[in-house]
């Protein structure tokens, strides 16, 4: 029987009328948000404001990386470019060849190749980014919140807007009937019922409800404004997480920035140079092993006791490796030194691997050591660099550093790009040069030792010979009969498209101002720098320099590719290098003015790549400046050199003899004077320019004026005043005592420029008072001028002076 009874309830409960869904759900809604913290009910909008943050960076770096490949491709389309590293040599037959073969294949491209470098590097945090950015918008399109429902009486008492008072009262009795707890027990009747039904009935039949729902769309008045910081309330500590948040706050709001900072404090202690890569001790090391007469043959010496190739670990299986490319390299160190064969092991493996990359014997370097050839490789560069720098650091007060390791650095370098064995550069006869002829030879593509013998003897004892030949013919017969057949000769052609040829126009050495050079004078080297490229623009010059009939034509061709060559302004610009594979090489100027008998570079700047283009684009070529302190007196035959660190065999040397002079009294005194002279020859050449206008602006007002007679008296006054000695010494001496105001004085205050130009003998106010006083005085010696009536009577039109 009772559970009939329960029966029948839940039935007649079911049969009862519910409140409308959205309604309920809009009244819960409401009430949770008044029950917990307004920014909870924004927290839905921090997907929203997390995309924004993220599209704010990643719009702006994807616009540029992409604006910078399509600007960049179109740039190289439309100058001169190298041939394409995966281009193949003509002839694979050769060491060269088949080096050359590899290199292409290796850097082919693929399609699984540009699908990699879209994900490599930078490239892979933008696409992160992306990711993230479409998983958000996804997020919040799915898991947009319901939209707030507004406030209506009339549509929760199912009327018409603008109904009477009677239809109000008769639709708030018939949802009582319905809803009202007493006729309705289900809680969300009752909650429909309390929290809408009578709201709406109050908002429509009390006049300060009406009022407040007519004017704020609520019958309680005004309804505060929330805010929210679009965070989640989780953050916010509710629900417990606040022993969490707070951790997490101290994580990463505290702990990880300062172990980011102790790690950059470590890495600087640990690592210095411009770019914050070679290790301090690498410096300490390399300080030690500077010598001021340091050979090209001890430049991997000094480089192998870098740090880093101190910590490539030596490994029991690389012994029987490291012993057969010791025996492979011989020729190029002195084995007999035992202090240098008792180094430690990663020491001499450094070594030993640089003179492997240096005399093309890479192939046959071991396997175990073929990881350690990749790692050495890619430091040296770096490296190379960082020592470069130390040998160019001063020694002395004046600034100057030891020449010889410089330049013993910068040959070295470029033996390991061109992969030409340093024993192949003999010594010149002159100090401070390496005869780079044979070596020169090396550099191109299938010449080898046999094949560089067999140009010498054809009159091409350089590769700067081999640039002067007249014609691809020419140097294609010179090739042919030093053994290279014509696809290898082909080869060759190509590649001489990128060799430079460096020319020095002009160079001076003189102290600015001065007519000598004094023991400590600041001075400047100017020096006119002319750059081509390709054996086509070495024959331009070549006939320019001969003052040919088509030099003219040449000349005006200058400036543009055709003509000054293939210009050069990055690693993708360059030709490729197939004996240097493991380190990326980039084309490296520096200008510097030496003194060989001294062993000292006085002064040194590298030149940039706009630098270089300039100088090669430019007709007249690039002017530069070098500034450096002279030494004591004696005369001096300094040399101005621009070296190279890629190319071999093309560096530039200008000489120039400067005598300095002792600093004397007499010397000082001669400058003193020189100065003096030329300031008043200065002041000399002012005053009369300003003489010369004031005759100007004299004759522009005698024609003037609006009478012939007026003009005629002031022609006549204006002759008998040129007659008279007082006013002919007013213009002929600047020095001179008499003068018209500032007209005629130069130490009287200017008005038009704002300035006063007094002089060195009187004071400010003597000056001012002179000022005044020679009008006066120069008044009274002018002859007696003629009555102003008459002048009026001659011309009662004219307006009188002012």
């Amino acid at each position: 029987a009772r559970g009939d009874i329960a029966r029948n309830k839940d039935a007649r409960r079911a049969a009862l009328p519910r409140p409308p869904r959205s309604h309920v759900r809009a009244r819960r809604r409401s009430r949770r948000d008044a029950m917990t913290d307004p920014t909870e009910s924004h927290g839905n909008l921090f997907p929203i404001f997390l995309l924004s943050l993220i599209q704010f960076f990643l719009v702006p770096i994807t616009i540029f990386r992409v604006g910078g490949w399509l600007l960049g491709d179109g740039d190289k389309a439309a100058r001169p470019a190298a041939a394409a590293p995966a281009v193949a040599p003509a002839d694979a037959s050769s060491e060269w060849g088949k080096a050359a073969a590899a290199h292409a294949a290796r850097n082919k491209p693929t399609t699984s190749k540009r699908i990699k470098a879209l994900f490599r590097g930078f490239n892979l945090y933008v696409s992160v980014a992306w990711a993230m950015s479409a998983a958000l918008a996804v997020y919040i399109a799915y898991s947009a919140p319901p939209e707030h429902k507004v406030f209506d009486p009339y549509e929760i008492l199912q009327l018409t807007p603008g109904a009477d008072a009677s239809a109000i009262k008769k639709a708030y009795r018939t949802l009582s009937l319905r809803y009202h707890p007493d006729k309705n027990p289900d809680p969300e009747a009752h909650e429909f019922f309390t929290g809408s039904i009578t709201p709406a009935y109050k908002a429509l039949t009390d006049e300060n409800s009406r009022v407040n729902y007519e004017k704020y769309g609520h019958p309680d008045g005004k309804q505060p404004v929330k805010l929210g910081v679009a965070l989640p309330a989780w953050m916010f500590g509710q629900d417990g997480t606040g022993p969490y948040v707070l951790m997490f706050l101290v994580a990463f709001g505290i702990l990880l920035p300062m172990f980011f900072a102790v790690c950059a404090i470590q890495r600087m202690n640990k690592y210095g140079g411009d770019a914050g890569k070679v290790l301090r001790q690498t410096f300490q090391h390399f300080m030690m092993e500077l010598r001021p007469n340091l050979a090209l043959t001890k430049v991997p010496k000094m480089l192998s006791v870098a740090m880093e190739f101190i910590n490539i670990p030596f490994k029991r299986d690389q012994e029987e490796g490291f012993r057969k490319l010791a025996v492979s390299t011989k020729s190029e160190y002195d084995s007999k030194d035992q202090k240098f064969m008792k180094r430690h092991p990663a020491i001499l493996k450094a070594h030993m691997l640089m003179l492997a990359q240096a005399c093309r014997k890479t192939n046959d370097v071991d396997a175990s050591l073929q990881a350690d050839l990749k790692t050495v490789m890619g430091l040296f560069p770096r490296l190379a660099e960082e020592a470069l720098k130390i040998t160019l650091a001063p020694v002395n007060q004046l600034g100057y550093s030891f020449m010889r390791p410089g330049l013993s650095i910068l040959e070295f370098t470029q033996c390991v790009t061109q992969a030409v064995a340093p024993s192949a550069r003999k010594p010149s006869d002159k100090p401070g040069q390496v005869a780079d002829g044979l070596a020169s030879l090396l550099t191109l593509p299938h010449v080898d030792e046999r094949t560089a013998v067999n140009l010498t003897r054809k009159k091409v004892k350089s590769l700067a010979d081999l640039l002067a030949t007249p014609g691809p013919d020419a140097r294609a017969s010179a090739l042919a009969a030093a053994g290279l057949s014509a696809r290898q000769a082909a080869d060759v052609e190509a590649h001489l498209r990128f060799v430079p040829s460096v020319k020095f126009l002009t160079a001076t050495v003189e102290t600015e101002g001065e007519a000598d050079v004094v023991e400590l004078d600041a001075v400047t080297c100017r020096v006119t720098l002319k750059m081509t490229r390709g054996a086509n623009a070495r024959a331009a010059e070549k006939d320019e320099d001969g003052k040919d009939e088509s030099a003219a034509a040449t000349a005006s061709a200058w400036g543009r590719d055709e003509a000054c060559g293939l210009i050069v302004r990055s690693r993708d610009d360059l030709p490729p290098l197939p004996f240097c594979t493991r380190c990326e090489r980039e084309e490296g100027w520096w200008l510097a003015v030496t003194d060989p008998a001294a062993n000292f570079i006085l002064s040194c700047r590298r030149l940039t790549a706009d630098v270089v283009a300039e100088a090669q684009q430019s007709p007249k070529g690039k002017q530069l400046e070098l500034k450096f302190n002279v030494p004591t007196a004696g005369v001096y035959s300094l040399q101005v050199k621009l070296l190279s660190d890629y190319w071999i065999g093309v560096d530039a040397s200008w000489g120039a003899k400067v005598k300095v002079l002792k600093r004397t009294n007499e010397v000082m005194e001669k400058r003193m004077a020189a100065a003096a002279a030329a300031v008043d020859e200065e002041k000399s050449a002012k005053a009369k320019a300003r003489k010369a206008r004031l005759a100007a602006a004299a004759g522009e007002g005698e024609g003037v004026g609006e009478s012939g007679e007026i003009a005629s008296e002031s022609a006549n006054a204006a002759g008998s005043a040129s007659d008279s000695d007082d006013l002919s010494d007013l213009d002929s001496d600047d020095d001179s005592d008499d003068g018209l105001g500032r007209h005629g004085d130069d130490n009287y205050p200017s008005e038009e420029t704002g300035t006063e130009e007094s002089s060195d003998e009187e004071e400010d106010d003597a000056f001012f008072a002179n000022g005044e006083k020679k009008p006066a005085a120069a008044a009274a010696k002018l002859p007696e001028a003629k009555p102003a009536a008459a002048v009026a009577a001659k011309s009662p039109e004219a307006k009188p002076a002012a």
